[in-house]
């Protein structure tokens, strides 16, 4: 997924990680831990989560600017929300009942405004560290989730997470670590943690769940060599919100008379990533969906891919392409999707059968003209077809 195994500053995510200093920020949700703070709420300030994952060590306490402020968190758990003020605070972590001169980690963290962080507790108790991780919590479309990895194994080496017999979800993480947030549609997962070098198994973690809207923290802590190597699955509720943009649909027929809808393949819309290169160039919507027919079927007999603004069935077509023509060189189908009424979207659509699947087809779509703005409801129509 083209993640940085060093996250730096993009998608708002920072991350550090230094033996006895808490030199920036990071946070997550669980279970409430005998909190002595204020729980934070939806105005403006700051906002840590803490998690234990230090090895070897027994409950733990946390002072902030020399008050307590947690009691008791075990290994493995996560407190609630601790509400502070933006800027810097003296954090300490000290064995349950201690005095904070007994610190096993002990130093400043500087918060932003309206930033929430994990402060994930990693190592071991001779060798504690703190990693603090600021949240990705903008928005989310509805139907997706946005999920990371964090690597707080202090004895592995560099680690590689991976769905289960399938792709590296990231490049190499070492202690301390965080892939960059990725958005995935919301379900359920099979992971694997791998070893970088040799390719093994780690850990598995069968049926982790991305709910939809919610930004998901897969920390991992604990050491290989005793056996507590485990993962903490920490999600954030996030605002979610409409997709925008058009949908592409596969009917039976002609596009002058469709037939039955025999697959949707989602949105086409803008891309939402950073702007690059010439501005202001004219914008190009486009969308990926995999219909549940072999290519063969699609070929065989006629159908169309038609573009419309919404997914009712009766919903009219605003561009459309009769599915047919020459191969390329590779074995896919390019087709044209022209307007169905004068000044409307227009662009191709893209149909190769899948390698994995025979009996599905990827079909990518690319649209110009009115993909980005509104419908002209008001347009005449090409033809009389077109209309009906």
């Amino acid at each position: 997924m083209g993640w940085n195994s060093r996250v730096t500053g993009s998608l708002r995510v920072g991350v550090c990680l230094l033996a006895f200093a808490v030199l920036c920020a990071g946070a997550a949700r669980g279970a409430d831990v005998g909190l002595a703070m204020q729980e934070s709420g939806d105005g403006a300030g700051s906002a840590i989560h803490i998690v234990h994952g230090v090895a070897n060590a027994g409950p733990l306490d946390a002072y902030v600017d020399g008050a307590i402020a947690l009691i008791g968190i075990m290994f493995g758990e996560s407190s609630g929300s601790l509400a502070l003020e933006p800027g810097e605070h003296a954090f300490v972590v000290v064995p349950s009942g201690a005095a904070p001169d007994a610190a096993i980690v002990d130093g400043p963290i500087s918060l932003q405004d309206g930033e929430r962080y994990y402060a994930a507790l990693l190592g071991t108790a001779e060798e504690a560290s703190v990693g603090l991780y600021a949240i990705d919590d903008r928005p989310i479309d509805a139907g997706s989730a946005r999920f990371r990895i964090i690597s707080g194994v202090a004895d592995a080496g560099e680690i590689v997470p991976a769905f289960s017999g399938g792709d590296a979800l990231s490049e190499p993480l070492a202690f301390g670590d965080a892939s960059q947030y990725a958005t995935i549609d919301a379900g359920v997962y099979d992971l694997e943690i791998l070893d970088a070098v040799t390719g093994a198994s780690l850990l598995s973690l069968p049926q982790t769940p991305f709910a939809e809207g919610a930004a998901t923290d897969v920390i991992l802590f604990g050491q290989l060599s005793d056996g507590t190597l485990q993962a903490l699955i920490v999600p954030t509720s996030l605002e979610t919100t409409p997709i925008e943009g058009r949908v592409a649909r596969v009917f039976s027929g002609e596009c002058a008379t469709l037939g039955p809808l025999v697959a949707d393949l989602g949105v086409v819309q803008e891309g939402r990533g950073a702007s690059v290169g010439v501005q202001e160039t004219p914008p190009v919507a486009q969308g990926f969906g995999l219909a549940p027919v072999s290519f063969a079927a699609l070929t065989a007999t006629p159908h169309v891919v038609a573009i419309s603004d919404t997914a009712d069935e009766d919903a009219a077509s605003l561009a459309c392409g009769e599915i047919g023509g020459q191969l390329t060189d590779t074995g896919s189908l390019v087709i044209a999707l022209e307007p169905s009424f004068s000044g409307g979207p227009s662009g191709i659509a893209v149909l190769a059968p899948t390698l994995e699947n025979p009996d599905a087809t990827g079909i990518s779509i690319f649209l110009t003209g009115l993909a980005a703005g509104e419908a002209t409801n008001d347009a005449e129509p090409v033809s009389e077809e077109a209309a009906d």
